[in-house]
């Protein structure tokens, strides 16, 4: 049985907000719930041809339980669609892209919505104590989910933070301080040119948040990238390993909110409905790495996913390989033979753009489908790191 193509007639993105700057007033529903809603307008598509949403959201809170499933029906989606929600760390956007190609592939449905979504100003705290006999009386403490996000429980006695995680990378492929601040200052430079140039015009949509008094805040551009000099990089002190270490908080991902989404269907279907695919979705795979070493996924995926559709890496125009540290993409050039810095990035990534992590793998994609039509290049791959330990990635065709 020959597998359908899969296409992508459609990606948006909000403007990527800083943690506690312009998108802060909205949480991840309505976030979730704008990009949609975009993706439905500027496709024309009728929101009732829509047989299943999926959403990457981490940070994921009572507050909007599936909300694959809610968000898609207050941007229009009906009812009767069924959702699924992934939390699968950073690649959670990436897994909703997977999910709803599979359910393609095999013929489940025909028209579908992948994305992501996260707002880290808006990360509850949590308190884990208070429902146990013994517990009546006493003080109890909130536990911050976000810090709790950002930290390995299952690794060492106390848990790890995932930066200095990334420390044993630098360790293990021998990433020099320099080389990490080279790769994020590259990542501010290819932004704001991109910015500059109008590469992210169009398919990054605006939001408005509304005030209590007066018009409506407009959020039109990424709150990231930054012009910063070499000078800047080099004279930041180590943030996680005081004694010996290379990552700082500027040649690290910074923590975001945003949200991205995506319409998928098969090239048959493409056709019958009218619409254009931009690229089609050649291949996704994922690996499992050591959780000690989860940095290794965002280029240990690379060579099985890259062999599965009979790609080499010279055949690749651009890689993002997702910045949620410098040492990550350090660590790659010196891993895998032929990844260059000039195909890596070029418009920047996790250091510059943001990483709101449930978010960041439909942002991958939806850069990725539009830069490889404005560059005018033909094969893209994404990839990223995750919590836990697994890479995970895509091999992108412009059509």
């Amino acid at each position: 049985m020959s597998l359908p193509k899969i296409v992508i007639v459609g990606a948006v993105r909000t403007p990527i907000g800083a943690i506690g700057g312009g998108l802060a007033g909205l949480q991840a529903r309505p976030l979730a719930t704008h990009i949609i809603k975009a993706l439905l307008e500027t496709t024309k598509l009728d929101p009732n041809l829509v047989e299943y949403t999926c959403m990457g959201w981490v940070m994921q809170d009572p507050r909007s339980p599936n909300l694959a499933k809610t968000a898609g029906e207050f941007a229009g989606v009906p009812h009767t669609t069924p959702a699924t929600t992934f939390h699968e760390n950073c690649a959670s956007g990436g897994a909703a892209i997977h999910s709803i190609a599979r359910r393609l592939m095999l013929g489940e449905i025909s028209v579908g919505i992948a994305g992501g979504v996260e707002s880290m100003s808006n990360v509850p705290r949590f308190l884990y104590v208070g429902r146990l006999k013994g517990q009546q009386y006493g003080d109890m403490t909130l536990v911050d989910g976000l810090f709790g996000a950002l930290n390995d429980t299952n690794v060492g006695k106390n848990g790890e933070l995932m930066g200095l995680l990334t420390e044993r990378l630098v360790d293990k492929y021998k990433v020099t301080r320099e080389e990490q601040d080279e790769v994020a200052y590259r990542s501010h430079l290819n932004a704001l040119k991109a910015w500059e140039d109008g590469s992210f015009a169009d398919y990054v949509i605006p939001v408005e948040i509304p005030q209590r008094k007066g018009d409506p805040i407009v959020v039109a551009k990424d709150e990231g990238p930054r012009k910063l000099a070499m000078e800047n990089f080099s004279a930041a002190k180590p943030y996680f390993k005081a004694d010996g270490g290379t990552i700082t908080s500027l040649n690290a991902s910074s923590l975001n909110d945003g949200a991205a989404a995506l319409l998928l269907t098969t090239q048959d279907k493409a056709k019958e409905l009218g619409l254009s695919p931009l690229a089609e979705l050649k291949g996704f795979h994922n690996v499992g790495v050591p959780r000690e070493l989860m940095g290794e996924g965002a280029f240990k995926v690379l060579p099985p996913m890259l062999d599965k559709v009979g790609v080499k890496v010279a055949d690749v125009d651009f890689f993002e390989l997702n910045e949620a540290f410098a040492a990550v993409v350090g660590a790659a050039f010196h891993d895998i033979d032929g990844l260059s810095p000039e195909k890596t990035n070029p418009w920047g990534s996790g250091i510059s753009l943001g990483h709101p992590v449930g978010c960041t793998g439909a942002r991958q994609v939806v850069d990725m489908v539009h830069q490889l039509r404005r560059r005018d290049k033909k094969m893209g791959v994404t990839t990223r790191c995750v919590g836990g330990g697994i890479g995970s990635g895509e091999v992108l065709v412009r059509m």
